[in-house]
């Protein structure tokens, strides 16, 4: 399918302001995918569909998640919200016909993060909470940062997600925390010895 055949079928199925964000994202994900050598299209398939899991409430997303036959784990039941991504990741492959193994992880970590994320998949997070109707302490900050460094970026990002998290007492999801460990750990390496 292509972008724009998605743009209309997303604007659609997506209340209207949750469609401006994703087309918002996709504009986002187009720049930084440019500035950082990443796929532009994939970055902008990714973009526009990320949220396409919102397109049913969140009231309903562990039962919708359930029939589809999407595991969920004990954090993601306490905080459906999460399960947005793992339902747009299956929007994606079954609705969107997308079946690029980077486009559909970029979609499904675009929440939580995750070790071992791939340019692409970095992108569309940075993306997402980047994106210029974004407005939060340090998203200036972390826009900038943005156009010079992924990892750095994302490691603010991570924490700065963590710290709302815990001023919040919500819950913190393993794949959250495993993404900024790696990080953490790689970008205090050494330049001579990051692999």
């Amino acid at each position: 399918m292509e972008l724009e055949e998605m743009k209309r079928r997303l604007a659609k199925e997506l209340p209207e302001k949750r469609f401006k964000h994703s087309v918002a994202v996709c504009e986002t994900a187009i720049r930084l995918a440019r500035i950082h050598g990443v796929d532009e299209k994939k970055a902008a398939i990714a973009g526009l569909i990320h949220d396409s899991g919102r397109q049913i409430p969140t009231r309903d997303f562990i039962a919708k998640a359930e029939e589809l036959g999407i595991d969920l784990d004990e954090i993601e039941r306490c905080q459906p919200i999460l399960i947005h991504s793992k339902l747009g990741k299956y929007y994606a492959q079954h609705e969107f016909g997308v079946t690029d193994p980077d486009i559909l992880n970029a979609i499904r970590y675009h929440t939580t993060g995750a070790a071992h994320m791939s340019p692409l998949c970095m992108v569309i997070y940075l993306a997402d909470l980047l994106e210029p109707a974004r407005d939060f302490p340090k998203v200036e900050e972390m826009r900038k940062m943005a156009k010079k460094s992924l990892e750095t970026t994302m490691l603010a990002a991570y924490a700065n997600t963590m710290e709302y998290l815990l001023g919040s007492q919500l819950l913190i999801h393993p794949d959250c925390l495993a993404g900024y460990n790696e990080l953490a750990i790689q970008l205090k390496k050494p330049k001579n010895n990051r692999s």
